[in-house]
């Protein structure tokens, strides 16, 4: 995979660079963060009667490696919903276990507890319900009423822009009110849309989009309107 534009950005003080992929780099920290990945959903689903193409976690695995590779991270922190349930591990392949095994050999691992697999991690590792790095808090799901600055992932963010007469809707980071949400990792993830009702508190002048391209993380021009309508997160 060729390397991919990141967008360099400031929160809380620090900069970060926002990677196409959805992943967050904080390269003071060597630290790579994402969330929402969800490793096993299409297993999941097909266990249900709906069947979708098994390849879910294999894609999402091989996208983080690549990530890693690219930024050099020798850190990684994953911000809650790894896997889609606490039976995902049981169903996982053992190739793919190989594949997670692999990637988190050379990097430090934190794990943060999200609200699908709660507590659940691989064996040898252990999950906290937040993490404080420097004076930056980080959790699954934004407390609104810590007045801390937060990183935190849950809503699968999206944003919906008219553009010479189309109708572009692509997941994004959200910076606003001390605040910034990541969006899903995953490659079988839906999205929130950014004017939806649970993301009320980051309405404001100063809320900043930045939509994931292909290979790049662009903000949208100004004067496009964003989309009413909310789509859901699944």
């Amino acid at each position: 995979m060729p390397p991919m534009s990141r967008k360099s950005t400031e929160f809380a003080g620090h900069g970060f660079e926002l990677h196409p992929s959805g992943a967050l780099f904080w390269p003071a920290e060597s630290l790579l963060i994402v969330g929402d990945l969800p490793l096993e959903k299409a297993s999941s689903y097909h266990a249900s009667g709906q069947f979708l193409p098994p390849y879910d976690t294999s894609q999402t695995l091989a996208r983080l490696a690549a990530v890693l590779v690219e930024t050099g991270a020798s850190r990684l922190l994953f911000l809650g919903d790894v896997f889609h349930d606490g039976r995902a591990w049981s169903r996982m392949s053992d190739a793919d276990k190989a594949l997670l095994s692999d990637l988190l050999t050379p990097v430090d691992s934190i794990w943060v507890e999200g609200n699908h697999d709660q507590s659940f991690v691989p064996p040898g590792h252990s999950a906290v319900t937040e993490i404080e790095i420097g004076d930056i808090v980080l959790r699954h799901i934004m407390d609104e009423a810590d007045g801390r600055p937060e990183i935190s992932a849950h809503y699968h963010p999206a944003a919906v822009i008219h553009h010479r007469g189309s109708r572009v809707r692509r997941p994004c980071f959200v910076r606003a009110a001390g605040r910034l949400i990541i969006p899903a990792f995953g490659v079988l993830t839906g999205g929130l849309d950014c004017r939806d009702d649970a993301l009320a508190a980051l309405r404001g002048r100063d809320t900043q989009l930045f939509l994931l391209g292909k290979e790049d993380v662009f903000v949208p021009p100004a004067g496009l309107a964003a989309d009413n309508r909310r789509s859901r997160r699944r």
